[in-house]
């Protein structure tokens, strides 16, 4: 009897390590953005960007309140997650100029530091 209650006890056991299979197809998979590219400067590629399609509106002058002044870097660096926020959800600017190749500069040059290069 002892010996059938140990093999009951074994057969249990391997049914249920059996039953309890790893699906990979259900695991969650997180993609990572590779396609920013590190080479997006601030001086030939945002400087331009924010005087042409900012500086109606963030250029310093108080004419509109809450507007950063866009005109020295260090405002603007300091801005530069909002600035990635607002240009990717389509809020600035006001008349929806940029492209998605200039909002994806903006966004890349954002993650890599924002650097003044």
């Amino acid at each position: 009897m002892k010996d059938i209650s140990a093999y009951g006890i074994v057969l249990i056991l391997v049914i249920s390590f059996t039953a309890c299979e790893y699906n990979v197809e259900n695991e969650e998979v997180i993609m990572v953005d590779d396609s920013c590219d590190p080479a997006v400067l601030y001086s030939a590629t945002i400087a331009p960007l924010i005087a042409n399609n900012c500086m109606p509106c963030h250029n310093g002058d108080g004419s509109i309140p809450q507007a950063p002044n866009l005109t020295l870097y260090a405002t603007v660096q300091s801005n530069a997650e909002l600035i990635k926020e607002v240009t990717q959800s389509g809020r600035m600017p006001k008349d929806g100029t940029i492209t998605d190749a200039q909002i994806a500069a903006i966004k890349c040059w954002v993650d890599n530091g924002a650097l003044d290069n």
